[in-house]
């Protein structure tokens, strides 16, 4: 009968363990990222991610949509990997955040020529055509909550689809009275309005109380100049209200593109901009979304030490299963601690168990006088003595067998004496 070598079957089944493992261990080649509108400020930013991983051979296949609500769709229905998401927006269950990345302004510009008839105070807005995104964008949402928390009427004014360069253009040609922008500075399509003469960036009364009535929205400081310094536009340093975007990922995907995607995000954003210190981004202050554990540890401890050695997804399943791991240590922690004692007393049982029975036998040879029962007890104590002489102890615990022994032959004798 034909029989394989034993080296060339373990070489064979350590072959394809490793296959098998290795389908957990290496990381997907192509991962959906939902990255907004199309040529806009998300889109921008996801493609410096794009280029980033493809470094590492992993194509980060940008899926374009209408804003953060769609993005937040996408998230939920399982059709996007991860995806940029504005602050303030919801995403339901089994979605993770890998941190916040960068804050978003909300740009509001008028007519240069309607301007004075525009109130700071939003909640004077009435019959105004305001371009405030598209269904679905976070434009949108960001215009719903700040009329919301105004205490503006639904109707009061005619919100227009208009979104990005659309926007830019119905403010230009008259076809708006005003256009909001959730976006940052670096927005291309803000270009053209920011340098026209017949625009103006408001300045929001009431910035504090609004934005106490907006979740999740912080206050901008745009210092002059923060779009150009010739001419400085703004002219005039402008507190803006602001939400702050995240980077967000199924719960379940893999831990080297969650390490490539914070990797990434520090890349693109540690070096902070004009309304930004650096060093501020990425970080998982103003998420407001359950975090990704391992995403969470890389930002605030940084690269394992590893990683000077290893392929970062080797890396990255390490710190994985220590991530799952730790609590496991922790509960088993206290038992450890408690294994010495336990051991201790199992190896003393063995002995001290036999002592209920000596006891026994000492208070029946106390009570009686008859020589027959006293031979019966003091064989009784010899089986005693030779099973206890037959238990295979460690060294060190030798000698409570030895002690037990003792006080056998010491009452083994004194039942002889009463008998001879």
């Amino acid at each position: 009968m034909f029989r394989i070598p034993a080296a060339i079957l373990a070489v064979v089944l350590a072959a394809v363990a490793l296959w098998w493992l290795s389908r957990g261990i290496l990381p997907p080649q192509t991962v959906r990222f939902a990255a907004g509108i199309e040529n806009g400020g998300y889109w921008h930013i996801a493609q410096q991610y794009h280029d980033i991983l493809a470094r590492d051979g992993i194509d980060l296949k940008l899926i374009p949509t209408a804003g953060s609500v769609e993005n937040a769709r996408l998230m939920n229905e399982g059709k996007a990997d991860a995806a940029l998401l504005q602050g303030g927006v919801s995403v339901g269950d089994g979605v993770e955040t890998l941190g916040a990345v960068f804050t978003e302004p909300l740009l509001i510009f008028a007519r240069q020529s309607g301007a004075a008839s525009v109130s700071r105070n939003p909640a004077m807005w009435s019959g105004l055509r305001i371009a405030a995104g598209v269904p679905g964008s976070g434009t949108r949402a960001a215009a719903d909550a700040l009329l919301k928390a105004a205490g503006v009427a639904a109707g009061a004014n005619t919100l227009l689809p208009l979104d990005g360069a659309a926007a830019v253009a119905g403010l230009t040609n008259g076809q708006a009275d005003i256009a909001l922008f959730m976006a940052p500075l670096s927005a291309p399509y803000l270009s053209p309005i920011v340098s026209d003469q017949d625009t103006r960036l408001l300045q929001l009364a009431h910035i504090v109380a609004l934005s106490r009535r907006i979740p999740q929205s912080v206050i901008v400081n745009v210092p002059s100049g923060a779009f150009s310094l010739n001419p400085p536009l703004p002219a005039k340093k402008r507190q803006l209200l602001g939400l702050v975007a995240r980077i967000v990922a199924q719960s379940d995907l893999h831990p080297a593109i969650v390490d490539r995607l914070v990797n990434a995000a520090q890349l693109v954003h540690q070096h902070g901009d004009v309304i930004t210190p650096a060093g501020q981004f990425p970080t998982m202050a103003h998420t407001s979304l359950p975090q990704n554990a391992y995403a969470r540890d890389l930002i605030a401890d940084g690269p394992s030490a590893l990683s000077a050695f290893l392929p970062y997804w080797v890396v990255a399943q390490i710190s994985r299963f220590a991530i799952l791991l730790l609590p496991v240590v922790f509960l088993l922690l206290p038992l450890l601690r408690a294994l010495p004692g336990l051991y201790q007393w199992s190896i003393r049982n063995r002995v001290f168990r036999h002592y209920a029975r000596i006891r026994e036998i000492d208070e029946a040879a106390a009570e009686t006088t008859d020589p027959e029962e006293l031979r019966n007890l003091a064989s009784e104590l010899s089986d005693l003595d030779r099973e206890i002489a037959a238990l295979k102890l460690p060294l060190p615990y030798r000698g409570y067998a030895y002690n037990a022994r003792l006080h056998i032959d010491l009452l083994r004798k004194r039942i002889a004496g009463r008998v001879g």
